[in-house]
Order: structure tokens, then sequence, then C-alpha cells
């Protein structure tokens, strides 16, 4: 008896593989599908519409005259740099297309010109610490913010998550469809799509160069993942020692030093597990930034996490010596409840240094902008998915721990010129 429900469960198993989608046609399907956050306002996909800049907005960006301002919008319009503006009423609206092609007319300072590329990594073995949300918030925000001016890239790295594939905004006929996971398993995978691209004779660089999708905003791009990705751990598992060696420099010496030298600001989203994907990660990491929920159990977990994630990366092929900076995040805060409020104070004097001390608050903005697919940054208070104070809540602590953020991430960028 039990030897035929087992025979029946592996019949039942090949007809899953059989009917599985691959990345290609979920991709496709979910850009067909997206009505619900693409709502049209005045022919301007909703997505694009809420991150417009009025015409003062961006002559501001530039400290111009508004007669030298108008001159300036004028040339580039005629040499069809950038399109004719949204009008709506007397205001004058520029996408963030536009604006990004206005601004490299006008030779605006990049982030690349004072900062070198970082790579962070945000990660914590529990799950549901708001990894993924952290992760598209600050890189969402980093790409909206124009005094930066950095391209950004996000890596979905969960097997189990879909963060990278919601993001995806334009999905062309000829893109190439692989996840991070199949670039790095190419040299063990003969017959798998990056491998078969490379004998076809397409240069490695350009194949990686050719991985992201572009999302709603100009300067962020995301690689997404795939279930199928969790076979790296198995595929690790079955190499001797040279072979998991070679397996956890694969993602830093093949895909991130190519990307470096495309991206400013690389954020990784990663598994919550300890497993040779996270490891594979971690060598790669600049800095690593972990969320935490102020919360009793929480804070056990995380304490769980630090206590073996400085080993972990003693014991990566590079000795963790590429870590730069490492910092914990308090997400999802209710400053109201006065257990969380003990649960953040503990975290503040076990952290000290190591602990940002903005926090992501609660608000019921994060859930309203997740039910849509969006980050928090790209809804308008105007469309009243939440209450005005519950989206001002989620703007206020959005925009202090990104400062806080960002600055911290510059000081370990900068140049020194």
């Amino acid at each position: 008896m039990m030897s035929a429900i087992l025979d029946s469960l592996d019949i039942v198993s090949r007809r899953m593989e059989q009917e599985q989608s691959d990345l290609k046609a979920v991709i496709k399907d979910r850009m067909q599908i997206r009505v619900t956050d693409t709502a049209i306002k005045d022919s301007v996909d909703r997505l694009i519409y809420n991150h417009c800049l009025k015409k003062k907005e961006l002559q501001e960006l530039f400290g111009l005259s508004r007669v030298t301002f108008n001159s300036r919008i004028e040339e580039a319009t005629k040499e069809g740099i950038i399109r004719q503006p949204i009008i709506q009423g007397r205001t004058h609206l520029y996408n963030r297309f536009d604006v990004a092609s206005f601004m490299d007319y006008m030779k605006h300072p990049k982030y690349s010109d004072r900062f070198d590329p970082i790579n962070i990594v945000v990660e914590n073995h529990k799950g549901g610490t708001g990894k993924s949300t952290t992760t598209v918030t600050l890189a969402t925000a980093a790409a909206l913010d124009l005094n930066l001016n950095a391209r950004c890239l996000i890596i979905d790295l969960d097997p189990q998550g879909s963060t990278g594939q919601n993001l995806i905004h334009q999905a062309d006929e000829d893109s190439v469809y692989m996840t991070a996971v199949d670039v790095a398993l190419s040299s063990v995978e003969p017959d798998g799509d990056f491998a078969q691209y490379l004998a076809s004779g397409y240069d490695h660089d350009e194949l990686i160069k050719a991985i992201p999708f572009q999302t709603h905003l100009p300067n962020l791009d995301v690689i997404p993942a795939f279930p199928s990705d969790e076979r790296f751990v198995d595929v690790y598992w079955g190499q001797d020692e040279s072979g998991q060696k070679k397996l956890l420099t694969l993602l830093r010496d093949k895909i991130i030093s190519v990307l470096k030298n495309e991206y400013d600001l690389i954020f990784i989203d990663t598994p919550p597990q300890n497993s040779p994907i996270l490891w594979a990660v971690n060598e790669t990491a600049d800095a690593v930034l972990i969320p935490v929920t102020p919360r009793e159990f929480d804070f056990a977990s995380t304490s769980n996490y630090m206590a073996t994630m400085p080993n972990t990366f003693r014991e990566l092929p590079s000795k963790g010596i590429n870590l730069k900076w490492a910092k914990l995040l308090p997400v999802n805060f209710d400053d109201k409840s006065a257990h969380e409020v003990k649960v953040f104070d503990k975290l503040l004097r076990a952290a000290q240094g190591h602990l940002l001390s903005t926090a992501i608050r609660h608000s019921e903005a994060f859930v309203a902008a997740a039910e849509s697919n969006r980050t928090v940054l790209d809804i308008k208070k105007s469309e009243m998915v939440c209450s005005g104070k519950q989206f001002d809540l989620a703007m206020t602590s959005i925009n202090a721990v990104y400062h806080q953020f960002i600055t911290e991430i510059k000081q370990l960028a900068g140049k020194g010129i």
C-alpha cells in the first residue's frame, strides 16, 4: 500500500513538472493582468503619472532662472531629447524618463562621478521580517532621488518570492529571461540557457547586461527570481570542496563584477534561510542591512541569526574581507506599543552603532501598496488607498530611514576626490 501511494505521488510530481510555467511565461502573464496597478489617468500609466515632475520642480532641480530654464527645455524638446509635457490644466508634467533624458542633456552630476558602486545585501534568516519590502522601498527611494542620480538594480534571490517579477514594467520579445542563479550555475549546467547562449557565440558580459528588466523608473532595473533557483542548494551539496568554493564565488566574479560597471547601487533580496544561496550572496556583499521587527520573538530569532553571521562570513572564500558596513534596521515598528518600545530599547543597547536610529513605522499604507504590487513611494495621497494619517506616517518614516541609510552609504562609497 505504501509503495503504491509513493508511486502515485511520483506520477503527480511528473505531471506538475510538465504543467509548470517557465519564467518567461509567468512574466508575460503578469504583464497582461497588471491592470489594477496601472490605472490610466489622462492616458498615462498610473505608476508613470505618480512620479511626474512639475515644470517648476524641474527648474528648481537645476537652480536656473525661469527664462534660462525655459530656453534649455525648449531646445531639448525641439531636438527630440524629451517629449512634450503632459498638460493637466495649467500644469506641465514631465515623466521620469524624460526627466532622466533632460538631466543627461544638462550634464547633471551623476552618482558615479563622486562615488563607487556598492552592493547592499538585505538579509535575516527569519521569514516575515520585511526584507522584500525594505529592499524595494529603499531601492525605489534611491532611484527617485534626483540629487543622487544613481543607476539602481534590484536582484531578487529569494526563490520563493515574486518581488522581482512584480516590479517588471516592460518585457520585450527579445528580452533574456534568466535569473542570477541560471547564470551562476551555467558552468555545471551545459544544457542551460546561459550556456547555450555562450555556445552560440554571445559575449558573456553582454549577456549579463541584458538580463535585467526595466521597471517604471528609468534608473531602476530588476533581475527576478524563480522557484527553480532553489536547485542551487542541491547542486552545491553535490560538488566536492573545490566545486563548492567555485560556486560561492561565481555570483561575485561573473555577475556582480559585470553589473557594477552598469549600476551604482545594487540591492539584493535574499531567502529566509542560512543556505548556499545566501553564502554566495554574502561573498558579494559590500554592505548588509538586517531588517528586524521590534517584537520579542523576532528579537530572539534575529539574535540567533547574529550569533552565526560573523562566522558565516569568516568561512566564505573571501573570509568576509569585502564587507564594509552592517546595520540592523527596525521595521514595522509601532512606537505606541509599550512592548515594542521596550524591545526597540533592547536593540539600541545591544546593537549600538550597528543599529540605524531611524525606523520604518507600522502603517496601513504598506499593506495597501503591497496589494497593488507597489511600494508606498509609488502611491499618491490623493489615491486614498489608506487614511491620510497612515500615509503620512509611512512616508515620514521612509524618508527618515532613507536619508540616514543613503548618507552612510555615500560615506562608505566616497571616492575621496
